[in-house]
Parts: C-alpha cells; sequence; structure tokens
C-alpha cells in the first residue's frame, strides 16, 4: 500500500509525527489534570508491591477516588501513601472492570523501576499515533483512493477528542486502538492469499484486546456477517467463527480464575446489571435509578449492606430492579435507547479534551446569540463531534452508490461498537472507538469535493479558451490579439 506513490511514505511519516507531537502536549500539559479513575494505578501497585494479582482494596479504593474527585485530577502513586492505605487491607479479586490497562501499566512500572503514569501515557500516544497508519490501510483496502486515506488518516492523527485521550491511563484509549487494529487485519485477511495467517492475527488481535473492553469479540462476527455478498455465506461463517473462537480462547484463564475465585461463569467482566441501572439513570425516571456509580452504591446499600460493591453478587442483586423497571416501564427503556443514540451521532458531544474547560450552554446569559459571539471557541468544543457525524453522514451518502458494499463493512464495523452501549448504557468515550469510520467517510467526501472542484474549474478554462462565434463566423482579432 505505501510503495504505491513515492510521496505516499514522506506524507504518512509526517502525519505519525504530527499526531504524536499532538499527544505528547497534551501528556506534557494536561497529563496530571485528567480526571479518571485510579483503580488501575491501585491495581498495578498491588501486583508490582505484593505479588497480588488483579485484587484491589475497597478501603483504599473509595479514599483515593474520593481525593482523586476532591482535587479534580489524577493522583500520581508518588502522592500515595501506600504504607498507610495498605494497612489493614482487605484485597477483594477484580472483576467489575477490564483489567487490561492494569496490567500493562504493571509490566512499564516494573522495567522502569517506578510507579508513574508517564510511562503508560507515552506508550498510548505511540501507538495511537501509528493507528492513523491503521486508518489509511483500512481506507485503501475498501476504496483504494490514495488522497482520501491519506486525508482520513490525517484527520485521525489531528482529531482532538482521542488524541486527548492518550494521557488518560485507563482501557478506553486502548478500545479505540484495538478496535481499528481488528478491522484493518481483518481486511487484510479478505485481501491476501495468506488469509488464515491474517485470520489467526485477527483472533490475536480480538483476544488480547478483549482485556482492554471485552465488547471487541464482536466486531468480526458483525463484519462477516456485513460482507456475505461478497464472499458467500459459508466463507464469512468460517472466518467469522475462526476469529471469533481465537479471541475467546484467550478469556479461557480469565474465565477460570473468575470461576475459582466466584464460582460464577465470568468470562468478561461482572458489571452488566449494574451499567444497565446506570443507563436507565441517564433520564429522570420514576424506576428510582440514578446516575453515576455513587448513586448505584447508595442505593444498594440501603437495602443491602452487606454487598461488595462490583461484585458479582452486587451485579446480581441488581438484576431484578432491571428487569423488572424494563418489563413494568417498556416505553421509558425505549426512550433510554432513543437517547443513548442520539448521544452516540448528532447529540455526541465531550468537551474535555479542551483543557481550559467550557462554559455551560445552557442558562448562558445573554441566550444561545451571546454565547456564539461572545465564546465562539466554546462552541466549536460543542459543535466538533456533532459536525464531523453530520459531514461523515453526508459523504456517506453521496458516495453509497458507488461502493455500497464497502460502505456497509464501515457501517458494520460502528455499529458493532455502538449499539452494545446504545441497549445499556451510553457515555461520550464510548463513541470514539467508532469514529475512525466517520473520518474515513469524510475523507472521502473530501476527496470527492476536490475531483469535482477540479472538474468544474477545467470546464470553465475550456469554455474560456473557446473561440467566440460572431453571426457564424469567427470573431475578428482585436488590435492586441493580433
Amino acid at each position: 500500500m505505501l510503495a504505491r506513490s513515492s510521496h505516499t511514505k514522506p506524507i504518512l511519516l509526517l502525519v505519525v509525527l504530527v499526531g504524536l507531537g499532538l499527544r505528547l502536549t497534551y501528556i506534557a500539559t494536561t497529563g496530571e489534570s485528567s480526571f479518571t479513575q485510579t483503580r488501575d494505578g491501585e491495581i498495578a501497585h498491588n501486583i508490582v508491591a505484593h505479588g497480588r494479582w488483579f485484587v484491589y482494596d475497597e478501603k483504599a479504593r473509595f479514599y483515593l477516588d474520593a481525593a482523586t474527585g476532591r482535587l479534580h485530577r489524577n493522583l500520581q502513586p508518588s502522592e500515595i501513601d501506600y504504607a498507610q492505605l495498605d494497612r489493614g487491607a482487605v484485597f477483594h479479586p477484580e472483576s467489575g472492570e477490564s483489567i487490561g490497562s492494569a496490567t500493562l501499566l504493571a509490566g512499564l512500572w516494573q522495567i522502569t523501576g517506578g510507579e508513574s503514569y508517564l510511562p503508560l501515557q507515552v506508550l498510548q500516544a505511540i501507538v495511537d499515533a501509528l493507528a492513523a497508519l491503521l486508518v489509511y490501510h483500512i481506507a485503501m483496502c475498501l476504496f483504494n483512493v490514495r488522497r482520501a486515506a491519506i486525508v482520513a488518516a490525517a484527520l485521525y492523527a489531528l482529531y482532538p477528542p482521542i488524541a486527548w485521550l492518550t494521557i488518560v491511563p485507563y482501557n478506553d484509549i486502548w478500545a479505540v486502538d484495538f478496535t481499528i487494529a481488528i478491522v484493518a487485519t481483518y481486511l487484510q485477511a479478505l485481501q491476501s492469499v495468506h488469509r488464515w495467517r491474517w485470520l489467526a492475527v485477527c483472533g490475536l488481535v480480538a483476544g488480547i484486546g478483549s482485556y482492554f473492553r471485552p465488547n471487541v469479540l464482536l466486531i468480526v462476527p458483525v463484519l462477516a456477517l456485513a460482507t456475505i455478498a461478497m464472499t458467500g455465506w459459508r466463507e464469512a461463517l468460517r472466518k467469522g467463527a475462526c476469529v471469533t473462537v481465537i479471541g475467546a480462547l484467550f478469556l479461557i484463564p480469565w474465565t477460570v480464575r473468575n470461576y475459582d475465585d466466584f464460582h460464577a461463569f465470568i468470562p468478561g467482566t461482572s458489571s452488566l446489571w449494574e451499567n444497565m441501572w446506570n443507563g436507565l439513570g441517564e433520564l429522570p425516571n420514576d424506576v428510582g435509578a440514578s446516575r453515576g456509580t455513587h448513586g448505584v452504591y447508595e442505593e444498594v446499600k440501603a437495602v443491602a449492606p452487606q454487598l461488595r460493591p462490583e461484585s458479582p453478587a452486587w451485579d446480581d442483586y441488581l438484576k431484578p430492579w432491571v428487569v423488572h423497571a424494563i418489563e413494568h416501564q417498556p416505553l421509558f427503556y425505549l426512550e433510554s435507547v432513543a437517547h443513548r443514540a442520539a448521544v452516540a451521532t448528532l447529540w455526541n458531544h465531550d468537551t474535555t479534551w479542551m483543557h481550559a474547560g467550557v462554559a455551560p450552554l445552557r442558562g448562558y446569559e445573554g441566550g444561545i446569540l451571546a454565547f456564539v459571539v461572545n465564546r465562539p471557541l466554546d462552541l466549536l468544543q460543542y459543535g466538533l463531534q456533532p459536525l464531523v457525524f453530520v459531514f461523515a453522514a453526508l459523504a456517506l451518502a453521496l458516495t453509497w452508490r458507488r461502493w455500497r458494499r464497502e460502505h456497509l463493512i464501515l457501517v458494520a464495523a460502528a455499529l458493532s461498537v455502538l449499539v452494545p452501549y446504545v441497549v445499556v448504557s451510553m457515555e461520550a468515550r464510548y463513541v470514539l472507538p467508532a469514529e475512525f469510520v466517520y473520518l474515513i467517510w469524510i475523507g472521502l467526501g473530501a476527496d470527492l469535493f476536490l475531483k469535482r472542484l477540479r472538474t468544474r474549474v477545467r470546464l470553465r478554462s475550456t469554455r474560456a479558451a473557446r473561440p467566440v462565434m460572431v453571426s457564424g463566423t469567427r470573431a475578428a482579432p482585436t488590435s492586441g490579439d493580433a
């Protein structure tokens, strides 16, 4: 792919370097200000300091979360008195969250000999900057339009919401990168003469990625369905099953560990019903659901104080609450689903990627017009992601007839990411793994616009160069022409 033009390699190298520079700038300016959980740091510390794998102390977790919320920034491990926190610690096995980034963090700490989030942030910046090459590869595999692929890769490298996400020491940015890698390797398998080797690689990537976000195992089965028209249903079934089985094999150790600790079948995480209850709390309701982990904690502790938060028993306790709410108010659940679909598309906006913050749009003094005049940069933050979706949808509509099958693959990739969250619970960060699809569509739209613009310019030049006819004869030249 990269050898098709002598200019492609230096352009893509520049794209990667600019993308890396943007991400490193975020680390240097806002790396300690990102507001996220401290769970991964505590799990990594327990691995490195105590040799205890994938366990946490409930007392330490609540203390660290409270301190982080009070300071509105990450607490670096060097700021935490772990010796004090470890006194009287009661360790519990982790099952409610994915443990991929915590394991990676522990490995980096073993290599560097210290405990800091910086090595993981730098690694995330490098990997995500290189993901722009995979975006280029996906676009070329599907459409074979070099300019559109380069534009898509450049947009990905410069896209602020994803670039900002690399400073957060958590699973979210890895969900973006593994999604792109799975799609890229599966498309490579479709086109390569060594398809089974690439399918094995795709299964390997999906299996590792499932430790960062279990939902990535859904991507290839959905892609296989989208390619039935190209390969036939038998071939699509074989390829989808091959990748899914290989990916699922990676979860066997985790499933065995969970069964040993909890005597329950937990191949991923044990937080489905808690997330669904959180999802019901996204809108005002009378089913009793409130938004946020703290709200769920208070609700359950009030009636079942013996349950440990985020344990399988905790999640099972919430299951009848969710089922009862949906059974008795199905229209409210459908309204919640529609709301999440809007958040995933036109109402998708996350303003955390601007360090200075934004003014609230609702209730702004002077109204929306005053907001537009006084705070145009804030308006950009509110409007960036909805505009990306709108431009992507427009480009998709304009190019659908030419590349219907290819577009169907990208639609399947986006839906495999978004639909699970639309059904369960939605946050702005869950949308980001699908946005590389939008950027590819925008790249195609930009290429189409430039082609049409060039054609129009050529037509005007051609018309201007035609001789002017007067009364059926050529116009006599002027003295200046002579």
